[in-house]
């Protein structure tokens, strides 16, 4: 992303947590930034356009801070703590972000936004379910669903009084308290052997495929992005490339794959300059899910 649309980006974001998506206007940003309407006009064809380049930034920003957190050697729990107090801290440097979204009440209604913010639940929701199952196993395996569901519940609205109320907790702590809440729930649900609220089937058919080990988004998110620049080329290498791309995510869905079918399609890729900075940030997310 350019230096100029992260400044209108994060520059939009502030006017639209003072006054409200709806109520700041194009202009408004452009003078903010110092920049004309027109010039606008060159980043973000629309307000809207801005707001899902916004709503994606943010997105790949703090899963990308998440996946680079060292937790090799590290149990299950431990990892997934430090994945907590990084997850709460990014939330809490980008107060702007989520003041927006909490006084707006609700983002505009258009398809694309609803796609983006789907997005963006199903990887949250398959960060938790992975990291339960991790740590818990098979005792958790019914319970899944709910269990993201109140962990999502219980920490929003701690994060809610931390932002808009001054109430002040370290994300440290707010991990803690989260996996001290996650302990009991899990040991109650499977001593009385409740009947789940929610599946994870039913979570699937409103959120999006949802089960253990699947690649998450935003490693699809960036699989996408490589095969849509791919069909757009028009090389003599275009054909070989998708080859490339097709044998490597084959391989990334196996079980057990093969690194060094990995690595050598990944290098196919990153020798077009086209596809080279997506490649290497699909190779680097590979390596810190130890693929």
């Amino acid at each position: 992303m350019k230096e100029k649309e992260k400044l209108i980006i994060e520059t939009a974001l502030k006017l639209f947590a003072q006054k409200g998506y709806n109520s700041t206007s194009v202009q408004e940003i452009a003078k903010e930034c110092k920049i004309s309407k027109g010039a606008f006009y060159i980043y973000f064809p629309s307000k809207e356009a801005l707001l899902l380049s916004m709503l994606n930034y943010y997105y790949d920003k703090t899963f990308t801070r998440i996946l680079n957190i060292k937790t090799k050697g590290d149990s299950p729990r431990t990892a997934y703590r430090k994945q907590l107090t990084v997850l709460y801290e990014n939330i809490l440097e980008h107060k702007d972000f989520i003041s927006m979204q909490l006084k707006e009440g609700s983002l505009p209604y258009t398809e694309e936004v609803e796609q983006c913010a789907k997005k963006i639940r199903q990887s949250s929701l398959q960060f938790h379910i992975d990291s339960l199952l991790n740590i818990y196993g098979k005792k958790a395996e019914p319970y899944t669903a709910e269990l993201c569901f109140l962990i999502e519940g219980i920490s929003q609205i701690y994060l809610e009084c931390m932002i808009l109320l001054g109430y002040t907790v370290k994300p440290s702590q707010l991990a803690d308290i989260i996996m001290n809440r996650i302990d009991d729930m899990v040991k109650g649900m499977s001593e009385r052997n409740d009947k789940p609220f929610i599946t994870l089937e039913e979570a699937s058919s409103l959120f999006g495929p949802l089960t253990h080990g699947r690649p998450d988004p935003l490693t699809e998110s960036i699989v996408k992005s490589l095969r849509d620049k791919i069909n757009s080329l028009n090389t003599n290498s275009s054909l070989e490339l998708s080859e490339s791309l097709d044998i490597l995510e084959a391989e990334m869905k196996k079980k057990t794959p093969k690194l060094a079918i990995i690595k050598g399609m990944i290098h196919n890729l990153t020798e077009s300059e086209a596809l080279a900075k997506d490649a290497e940030q699909l190779k680097y997310l590979l390596k810190q899910q130890h693929i």
